[in-house]
């Protein structure tokens, strides 16, 4: 009974292994079944997900704007380029093949702008070496054109904004000036066609302090001292501009010395000076009440502007006899020693003047006594010189009427004549404004 009941316990023992074996292989095939089917899910997913990456998408996006370009669809083109962008903002190259196909177009500016605009996005620095070469090379087309404009310098400044040690922008920059600045330049004002670029001028000049403000670099500062003062030597200026001129020049001289610098600040102080001192004069012919004018002939400075110029004394303002001052245009000339000296427009040149003051500087005594004398000319009637007035003060030594005899003493006589195609009539009163005032018309 033992020995079966033994064999008994065995048997069972074996068939129980035999079981869990089963089982365990049941269980290890399930599970590599079910592996199996989640390789095939995953692997059929990963394929779905590929589809829509963006980077894919974005590629996409540019093999089409490639084949609009190559078909001259460019407004496709560039709606797909965007559309790329949208996708990945980031994306270099699809701001690099929007810049492409405006250049396709000869689009400079644009493509240009949308490198910028790559750059500031993603900081990316070929990008922003790309802008620059493209902005020189832009710059270079318009002065291989002959066609050098305030916009050409403009973008010689976006490319040193970048990078201040930029040894080709330096060069456009030195090429602008001789094309802009030089000799025979009209840089701020064509007195025949009435044309004016001094805010361009002066709006460049603020880009260029600013730079160097940002960014301070030695050779950039040579730059802004240079272009502070016109290569050529002539020019002219609107009179409305002088403080303008004046405050750049100071913003010049801070950063450092320069002759020539202080040599047309001073000028400009001094026509600054003539334009305060006959605003007066202006005001009283403009007012129709002449008597006034008679204290300004007599005051100390008017003298001593008339003296001056009797004495050739007078520092940076030029004239000979009847010495104008007008309130719109003004030539600035630069004489071989480097000094600057200026004069104002009269009617000859600028015939739409508001108004022309005239200084009498020449010698001229009676029995001992200087002469002083003014005269003005207002602004020509409906825009058409004739007729054209001329109202003249004189203050000398002359005969005076008194009963029947002629008596000389100081008086002033004022004159008024107007000038018509015909010729010219005038009406005189002697002793102008005196106990013995007469008149007389030839």
């Amino acid at each position: 009974m033992q020995q079966k009941e033994i064999t008994r316990k065995k048997m069972s023992a074996a068939a129980r292994q035999a079981r869990r074996r089963k089982r365990r292989r049941r269980v290890l095939i399930g599970r590599i079944a079910v592996g199996l089917c989640l390789v095939s899910l995953i692997g059929g997913g990963m394929a779905l997900t590929l589809h829509f990456l963006p980077g894919i998408r974005v590629a996409r996006q540019l093999d089409a704007a490639n084949d609009y370009v190559e078909t001259m669809a460019y407004e496709e083109a560039i709606a797909s380029c965007e559309e790329a962008l949208k996708i990945d903002s980031m994306s270099v190259e699809a701001y690099r093949a929007m810049a492409g196909v405006y250049l396709n177009q000869d689009d400079w500016a644009n493509a240009e702008q949308v490198l910028y605009r790559g750059w500031e996005t993603t900081q990316d620095e070929a990008l922003l070496q790309e802008y620059c070469v493209h902005l020189l090379n832009d710059a270079v087309a318009d002065i291989n054109a002959e066609n050098c404009t305030f916009e050409t310098l403009d973008k010689s400044i976006d490319a040193l904004e970048q990078d201040t040690e930029n040894a080709d922008a330096y060069k456009l920059l030195d090429a602008c000036y001789v094309r802009l600045l030089g000799e025979k330049s009209d840089l701020f004002c064509n007195l025949e066609e009435g044309s004016c670029s001094f805010e361009s001028y002066l709006r460049e000049m603020d880009r260029l302090f600013g730079v160097y403000a940002e960014k301070p670099a030695e050779r950039l500062k040579e730059e802004i001292l240079k272009y502070a003062v016109p290569q050529g030597s002539q020019l002219e200026l609107e009179v409305s501009h002088i403080g303008d001129y004046q405050n750049l020049l100071a913003q010049a001289s801070a950063l450092g010395e320069s002759e020539e610098i202080s040599s047309l600040a001073a000028c400009l102080d001094k026509a600054a000076w003539v334009q305060n001192i006959f605003g007066e004069a202006f005001e009283i012919f403009e007012s129709g009440e002449f008597e006034r004018i008679r204290d300004f002939m007599q005051s100390e400075t008017y003298v001593s502007v008339r003296d001056q110029f009797i004495t050739g004394s007078m520092e940076y303002w030029e004239g000979q006899t009847y010495i104008p001052v007008s309130r719109e245009w003004m030539h600035l000339t630069r004489s071989e020693d480097g000094q600057w000296r200026f004069s104002f427009a009269d009617f000859e040149e600028y015939p739409s003047a508001n108004g022309v003051v005239n200084v009498w500087g020449a010698k001229h005594e009676d029995a001992g006594v200087q002469r002083l004398c003014i005269s003005y000319e207002p602004a020509s009637e409906n825009g058409e010189y004739y007729p054209h007035k001329i109202y003249e003060f004189v203050y000398l030594y002359s005969n005076v009427k008194i009963g029947n005899q002629y008596v000389p003493q100081m008086n002033y006589r004022f004159e008024t004549r107007v000038v018509t195609p015909e010729g010219m009539t005038s009406e005189l009163i002697g002793d102008w404004g005196g106990e013995h005032e007469w008149m007389m018309e030839y």
